[in-house]
């Protein structure tokens, strides 16, 4: 299977690149995705799933066991003794189950009196090769080995899925820097008017001590009052973004500040503080279409095909029979004082479990009897039976059996649900497309609109037919329009990553 490259190792080697300020929108962002400690965790998960998923291939593959069993040696004043019992097994569980194995247990005398208690001696020794007829384990091995695989997919998509919904945790935060720009922009507008309104009283010959005059200039205090109180709040928030992007940024409103410049001065350091700090441009993006997508790859829908796949399959491994077939050579059995050839057959029913084997002698002996515990030798089959009988295995097979059924309908409903569930999450996204779409033609005309209205009051605004008051209002305008642009640029980039999580993305 094709492995992802995981997104910290992206993001790392992107972030300290050359090439970007502190500043730039792709610094910022990558400096937020690196601190995301949740991003952090599901990149070593995925690490380790896919360690797991290379262990489970070996553990079910094919298993070679060498072993030189425990050997022993005897020296004394008749002779030398050595015992051990070398053996072998080579597991195919991709063929039927098969397995091969041999067994050789040796006695080697030497320096004995006679030349019948020297030699080599072996008792027992087996070749012997096992295969299943009707058995589960290679199915059960395949549901092993693609719940070990799925984990490891899941995990890698949990990955890819953190980083999109980190950086629309990234976007959603800028979104509301600029909704807190908008809002003191709005209150210099009200700023802007009351003086406008103050200037034309105090021109009318109202005086600072009317009923009317001291309340438009409470308004304006009030006005000057709700601006900085928006500028605090939007540098507050500004540092706190900072933080999390892992860029320095330095507050204005600091007590040690206040003693050395003027309010309203502090008011505009902030202010350009913070729009040097903020991107004034976002790149523009093509809006995701919901319908270009499959609705078999929608993630609900996915997950529950798989579970019934899954499910299907692992029910399958309750197979209510299983026959095994075996076949060997022992040589010196110990009954016959042959060697022998050896065949049998196992057999697992509801709890009924049973085999039946047969030993022909084959009229020969490959290694010597050991004479000490030689007897009188045989040339009759030996046969072999056992049987066994679980009463509960018995009955709860029948239970289980329904159970079965029952989770597979379950699992049937499931993929109904996420079939619902896709319908009205594809036409959410549509309307929401649409009204992405329409604000943004919306937002473009507003902007011409109020950035001609700017540049005529800064032309009237030098001819003295406007107040700098009036001039600083259309651009206030204009800038919360701009803001609205950048807003609507933001939008898109959080609906395209919720598109995209909607859907699993497909390895090729």
């Amino acid at each position: 299977m094709k492995k992802n490259k995981f997104f910290l190792i992206l993001i790392f080697s992107f972030l300290f690149s050359p090439g970007f300020s502190e500043s730039d929108l792709p610094s910022l962002l990558f400096g937020y995705l690196k601190n995301d400690l949740t991003l952090q965790k599901y990149t070593l998960t995925a690490q380790d799933k896919a360690l797991s998923y290379d262990a489970s291939k070996i553990e079910n593959g094919i298993e070679l066991n060498l072993s030189t069993g425990t050997v022993k040696i005897q020296a004394s004043s008749d002779g030398s003794k050595y015992t051990f019992t070398p053996s072998a097994s080579l597991a195919l569980p991709q063929l039927h189950d098969t397995t091969l194995s041999a067994s050789f247990p040796m006695t080697k005398k030497s320096g004995f009196e006679t030349e019948s208690e020297n030699g080599t001696f072996l008792d027992n020794g087996s070749l012997k090769i096992s295969t299943a007829i009707v058995s589960s384990k290679p199915l059960k091995r395949k549901v092993t080995l693609l719940e070990a695989e799925r984990s490891y997919i899941e995990a890698e998509r949990a990955v890819q899925n953190q980083a999109l919904t980190v950086e629309n945790d990234f976007y959603t935060n800028l979104k509301n820097l600029y909704s807190y720009v908008q809002k003191v922009l709005t209150a210099k507008n009200d700023l802007y008017d009351d003086e406008i309104d103050l200037k034309v009283l105090n021109a009318q010959g109202y005086s600072k001590t009317s009923a009317s005059y001291r309340k438009k200039y409470l308004e304006v205090l009030s006005d000057r009052r709700s601006v900085a109180e928006n500028l605090r709040k939007l540098e507050r928030e500004t540092a706190i973004f900072a933080v999390k992007c892992g860029a320095e940024y330095e507050q204005v409103f600091k007590p040690e500040n206040f003693e050395k410049d003027k309010i309203q001065d502090l008011e505009n350091q902030a202010f350009e503080s913070v729009m040097a700090f903020l991107p004034m441009e976002i790149p523009g993006v093509e809006m995701e279409d919901v319908l270009s997508y499959k609705s078999d790859d929608y993630t609900k829908t996915e997950s529950a095909v798989w579970s019934k796949y899954i499910g299907d399959m692992k029910r399958k491994t309750d197979y209510s029979l299983e026959l095994g077939i075996y076949g060997g050579y022992t040589f010196n059995e110990s009954s016959s004082k042959y060697d022998t050839v050896d065949g049998g057959l196992t057999f697992d029913w509801r709890g009924i479990t049973a085999s039946a084997g047969v030993s022909l002698p084959a009229g020969q002996n490959l290694f010597p009897l050991e004479s000490s515990s030689a007897g009188t030798p045989s040339d009759s089959p030996v046969y072999t039976f056992s049987l066994t009988l679980n009463p509960n295995t018995w009955r709860l097979s029948s239970i289980d059996k329904k159970q079965d059924e029952l989770n597979s309908k379950i699992d049937e409903i499931s993929i109904k649900s996420a079939a619902d569930d896709y319908d009205t999450a594809v036409l959410d996204k549509l309307t929401e497309r649409g009204d992405l779409r329409w604000s943004e033609k919306s937002y473009a005309e507003e902007y011409d609109m109020y950035s001609q209205l700017e540049y005529d009051m800064d032309k009237w605004l030098e001819q003295g037919s406007v107040t700098k008051s009036d001039y600083l209002d259309a651009a206030n305008n204009r800038d919360k329009a701009q803001m609205n642009i950048l807003i609507n640029a933001v939008e898109k980039i959080i609906y395209n990553n919720e598109v995209k999580m909607m859907f699993v993305k497909k390895e090729n």
